[in-house]
């Protein structure tokens, strides 16, 4: 909405205002602490998938930034099975929800994510979205587009509204 949209002015303005040499201390220290990650994964570290988002996070949203988190942890060196455990078992099982969470079985939360590719083989492929299943409900592409499409036109009236007011 519009007031989260404004918390992230003064950010587009650092970053606008930033130098060549801290634009690279950025990157360096990316890299830095990302080439951890597979060492991490190798001592037996929970690695847990899953945005930040909020208000104080910089373009962290949640859903697309999953996808992109996962992008992120294969090219950084961990395996496609590795991330998306990340993302699917981890949680549950640092807290305790295996047995709701975590996995495809009888009894436990039918929330699937149903992709045209397999992740496996591209991570990538988690952002080929068919239908999703949440809470027994399915949202086949259909439904999905429309939701996009709803909230598209949500922002556009705020875009709108925001405008007449300047």
């Amino acid at each position: 909405g519009p007031g989260l949209r404004a918390t992230y002015q003064w950010r587009v303005d650092r970053a606008a205002k930033a130098t060549p040499a801290q634009i690279e201390a950025r990157h360096a220290q990316y890299h830095q602490v990302a080439s951890v990650l597979p060492m991490l994964q190798e001592a037996g570290v929970t690695i847990i998938a899953g945005t930040d988002a909020g208000f104080l996070n910089s373009y962290t949203f949640p859903g697309s930034a999953l996808h992109q988190e996962l992008q992120l942890f294969v090219k950084e060196g961990l395996s496609a099975p590795q991330a998306l455990s990340a993302a699917t078992r981890s949680g549950p099982a640092w807290f305790g929800q295996m047995d709701r969470y975590g996995g495809v079985a009888q009894g436990k939360a039918a929330d699937l994510v149903l992709l045209t590719a397999n992740p496996l083989q591209d991570i990538a492929a988690t952002e080929k979205i068919d239908s999703v299943i949440l809470r027994g409900n399915v949202y086949d592409r259909a439904a999905l587009d429309k939701m996009l499409a709803d909230t598209k036109a949500k922002v556009a009236a705020w875009n709108a509204e925001a405008t007449k007011a300047n």
